[in-house]
C-alpha cells in the first residue's frame, strides 16, 4: 500500500495535532497518529489522550483502504529531516510503516487503525464565530490564573461563559482571579457556560494565530469544540460548579493608585533579586509620597524601590505574592494601570488605565 505527501504540509498538520498525544503511554497506540483518507480527499491526522483530541487534513495521496497508525513524534521527526519542499514516500507492510526520501528510508511500527479511539463530539447546543486575533488575546489575558494542582479539580481550567454579544474567560487559583471578554457579531440565545481543561486551553492558544481568521467555538453537553480552518479541537469539560467570581470582584474602593506600567514592572523585577523563593512577597507602602515596595528574605537582605504614582487613599501597607503582580502587569497592554484598594488585608483590583477590558483580583498576603 503506497502513500506520499508533502513535506511542509504534512509538518504543518503534525505540529498542530501533536501535543493531544499521550506521552505517559498508559496505552501505546495513544501515542500514534491515525492516518487514513480525508472525505474532502488528501489525509485525515487524529491524535487523542481520550481527554483532548486533534484532527487536522493534509495534501497527500492515500489509498481509500488505508486506516493506520504510527508514532506521531517518530513521524513528525523523520518528515522534519527531509529535504525542503519534498515529496515524501511512504509504504505499508503487514505491522510496519517504510517512509523513504532521498537516500534515507525508515522503518516505523504501527497498530490497525480500528483500534484507535473514535471521538466524535455531537449535541452542539451553541456556536459562536471569533477571529484567531481576539480569542487569542482573550486567552493570553485569564488563562496564568488556573489553578497549577488543586483538589478543586474545576479550578484546573478556564471558564467560558456566552451570553447575548459577549463571550468571557474567567480563571482564579483561589488566590487571584482574571476576567476578561470580548464582543461577539452574534448572539448567543441563553448563557451557556463551560469549564475548558487547562491542556486543552494550552493547545488552542498555540494554535491560534494573530490574523482574524475565525474559530468556530461549538458548546457541546460535555465536550468543547473549536474548529480552525480544516483542523478540529475536541476537549472535554470539567464538570463541577465554578466559584461565583463575580461576588469576588470588588466594588466601590475608596482608594486607587495609578502607575506606569512599566516603571512598577521594572520595580517589581529590581527587588525581586532578594525576595524570599519560597514566599516571593512584597510590600507596598503607599501614602502622599506615592508608592515604595520593599521586599526581604531569610538572610534579612532587603531591598527597597520608589515608584512615582499618583495615589488618593489613606496611608497604607499591603503585602502581595510579586509573581502575581508581575503576571498581570505582563498582560495588560496600557501604559498605565489604576490599582483599587479597600485596606491592607482586602483584596485589590487591578485594571487598565483608563478603565476597561480585563480585570483582574490579586488578594494580599502576610508578611
Amino acid at each position: 500500500m503506497e502513500l506520499s505527501f508533502n513535506r511542509e504540509a504534512m509538518t504543518e498538520a503534525l505540529q498542530r495535532i501533536v501535543g493531544a498525544a499521550e506521552k505517559r503511554l498508559t496505552m501505546p497506540i495513544l501515542g500514534n497518529v491515525r492516518v487514513r483518507p480525508d472525505d474532502t480527499g488528501g489525509m485525515r491526522l487524529e491524535t487523542t489522550d481520550l481527554e483532548l483530541a486533534w484532527s487536522a487534513h493534509a495534501a497527500g495521496n492515500i489509498p481509500a483502504e488505508c486506516d493506520t497508525t504510527v508514532s506521531v513524534r517518530k513521524l513528525l521527526d523523520v518528515v522534519k529531516a527531509a529535504p525542503g519542499e519534498s515529496e515524501i514516500r511512504a509504504s505499508l507492510d503487514a505491522e510496519r510503516m517504510s517512509v523513504g526520501f532521498g537516500g534515507s528510508r525508515f522503518s516505523l511500527a504501527t497498530l490497525p487503525g480500528a483500534d484507535f479511539p473514535d471521538w466524535e463530539a455531537g449535541g452542539i447546543v451553541a456556536a459562536v464565530d471569533v477571529p484567531q486575533n481576539r480569542l487569542r488575546r482573550l486567552l493570553e489575558a485569564t488563562m496564568f490564573s488556573m489553578a497549577q494542582q488543586d483538589v478543586r479539580y474545576y479550578l484546573q481550567g478556564l471558564l467560558l461563559v456566552a451570553t447575548g454579544h459577549t463571550l468571557r474567560a474567567v480563571a482564579t487559583d483561589g488566590h487571584r482571579l482574571a476576567l476578561a471578554e470580548i464582543e461577539l457579531d452574534q448572539a448567543v440565545d441563553n448563557r451557556i457556560e463551560r469549564i475548558v481543561p487547562r491542556k486543552a486551553v494550552a493547545e488552542l492558544k498555540r494554535n491560534l494565530t494573530d490574523d482574524d481568521q475565525a474559530v468556530r467555538i461549538g458548546f457541546a453537553e460535555d465536550q468543547m469544540v473549536f474548529e480552525l480552518g480544516s483542523a478540529i479541537l475536541r476537549s472535554k469539560v470539567i464538570e463541577g460548579r465554578f466559584p461565583d467570581y463575580e461576588r469576588v470582584i470588588p466594588a466601590d474602593l475608596p482608594a486607587t493608585l495609578v502607575v506606569e506600567r512599566e516603571v512598577l514592572k521594572r520595580a517589581l523585577a529590581r527587588v525581586s533579586i532578594v525576595a524570599s523563593d519560597k514566599y516571593r512577597g512584597v510590600r507596598m507602602v503607599l501614602g502622599p509620597a506615592g508608592c515604595q515596595v520593599m521586599t526581604h528574605n531569610a538572610d534579612r537582605e532587603e531591598a527597597q524601590e520608589a515608584v512615582e504614582a499618583s495615589y488618593d487613599g489613606p496611608e497604607m501597607e499591603i503585602g502581595f505574592n510579586l509573581g502575581y503582580l508581575q503576571d498581570v502587569l505582563n498582560v495588560i497592554e496600557t501604559d498605565s494601570v489604576r490599582i483599587g484598594l479597600r485596606d491592607g488585608n482586602s483584596s485589590i483590583l487591578i485594571q487598565a488605565e483608563p478603565p476597561g477590558g480585563a480585570r483582574y483580583v490579586v488578594m494580599p498576603m502576610r508578611l
